[in-house]
């Protein structure tokens, strides 16, 4: 553990009272797996979330997926993808020209090794995991947020119960890597905070 995480959750212990607001996290991407080269760009997600998928302040039922999203600079007709024993045809999306699969969560290792067929020829992609020593977790990332904005999290207690659902997704760019935190009330209003993924300060914020 570093440094920056050990003191986060030393904060956390003695900061948050009994409410465990990790309890309250109704979407965690903790894992995410990329592959770019000058034609392609393979990304591989696995995300814990509630289903179904609703931003009204309540967490319901969790599952684990695995999403698979693949852009090409000249997208083909059809495309498949396969990873482990899971896979199949991949849906397009025009609005981000890429093309999109979903399924329950596959076992990855180090990396995620993809078999895209398009157009009937067929590829093997290993995508790399993003994350690197020194990264935080998804929880040290929520317990940022908490201390960046501790009045909001404190409207929203109530007692022991959090009246709100969390949203944590780790993101990477150029080789870094951040976190997503967003607070849903249930009025549908989200608070959402990017979070460096190295030294845990909130870098930007937004009402949403």
């Amino acid at each position: 553990m570093t440094s920056a995480a050990a003191a986060l959750f030393a904060l956390s212990a003695c900061g948050s009272g009994e409410i465990n607001y990790t309890d309250y996290i109704s979407e965690k991407r903790d894992r995410v797996y990329l592959y770019e080269d000058d034609n392609l760009t393979v990304k591989v997600q696995l995300t814990s979330r509630e289903s179904p998928y609703l931003s009204d302040g309540y967490k319901g039922d969790m599952q684990d997926i695995c999403e698979i999203f693949v852009k090409f600079s000249q997208s083909p007709e059809n495309v498949t993808a396969t990873l482990g024993e899971s896979g199949g045809e991949m849906s397009y999306m025009s609005v981000t020209d890429s093309f999109y699969l979903s399924f329950a969560a596959a076992e990855i290792g180090d990396s995620a090794s993809v078999t895209l067929t398009c157009d009937g020829t067929e590829r093997q992609i290993d995508a790399p995991g993003v994350l690197y020593d020194g990264v935080i977790t998804c929880e040290d990332a929520l317990e940022s947020a908490r201390q960046y904005d501790g009045d909001l999290f404190a409207a929203l207690t109530n007692g022991n119960n959090f009246e709100g659902e969390i949203y944590v997704r780790l993101l990477a760019d150029e080789g870094k890597c951040y976190y997503y935190v967003g607070v849903i009330d249930r009025e549908g209003n989200t608070s959402a905070y990017l979070v460096d993924g190295e030294n845990g300060n909130v870098i930007a914020e937004r009402k949403l």
